[in-house]
């Protein structure tokens, strides 16, 4: 009986559209996973870029204090041979020395206090990007027990329904249920469509197309002699059917 096999198909879609779910659950779970360790190795990243750059300041403040003690050296030794220059000329030109490397020096020396500045500030930022990445590493450990015990559910779940697909799709002819799988494989989704009144007026239309359904074609819906598909979309059309006449599976 057309009825019989209506209710037959529609369980099997039912529990091919909880597969579905399933499935998609499944996805949303592992990109939930993987957007958490994402952001756990950017984290990390951030906090390690950021000790980097104090290292780069560190090494960069060492060479210029080098340059500024060479400069106070300069000085020193410049100074020194004041005492021994015999003419005029020469005590001028150490005296340009001097006050040039002095001038070197007092550059050098504001930008080692500039790079000392820099690098408390960057301390300070290290400080709290390693507190954010502890919090997040312990976020994400929270996360990665909630999506396996997900994963874990969610796999009991579709062995069930697939136990339930195998057992309700033998029930089937070998006929109807390959031509519910071709329509499912191109249509995917639902491959039976209810037959519903339209929005805008009393014309019946397919629910997943929404395209109108001939008066005719309802009629042969209503007889119930043959399996009928809409003629936009291909899927195999109904209408509301009694709950008795649906194969249910246990």
């Amino acid at each position: 009986m057309v009825s019989q096999e209506l209710g037959q198909l529609l369980e099997l879609q039912r529990i091919d559209l909880a597969l579905d779910e399933a499935g998609r659950k499944e996805s949303e779970e592992h990109a939930r996973l993987k957007q958490a360790l994402e952001f756990l190795e950017t984290t990390r990243n951030g906090a390690k870029e950021a000790r980097k750059t104090v290292d780069d300041l560190l090494k960069q403040r060492k060479a210029l204090e080098l340059e500024f003690q060479n400069r106070e050296n300069q000085v020193k030794k410049y100074n020194s041979q004041l005492y021994e220059v015999k003419t005029n000329k020469e005590y001028t030109a150490l005296k340009e020395e001097i006050e040039k490397n002095k001038a070197d020096g007092k550059v050098f020396e504001d930008k080692i206090l500039q790079s000392m500045m820099k690098e408390d500030e960057m301390k300070g930022s290290i400080a709290r990007m390693n507190s954010e990445v502890v919090e997040v590493e312990k976020r994400t450990k929270q996360e990665e027990a909630e999506v396996a015990d997900s994963l874990k559910r969610l796999a009991g779940e579709k062995e069930s329904l697939a136990a339930a697909r195998a057992e309700q799709a033998g029930k089937l002819s070998k006929s109807l249920l390959a031509r519910y799988e071709r329509i499912r494989a191109t249509r995917g989704g639902s491959p039976l469509s209810k037959v519903v009144e339209g929005s805008g007026g009393p014309e019946m239309t397919c629910q997943e197309c929404h395209m109108t359904i001939r008066a005719q074609v309802v009629v042969e819906l209503h007889k119930q002699e043959e399996l009928i598909t809409c003629e936009s979309c291909g899927r195999i059309l109904y209408m509301e059917i009694q709950p008795s006449s649906i194969g249910t599976v246990n």
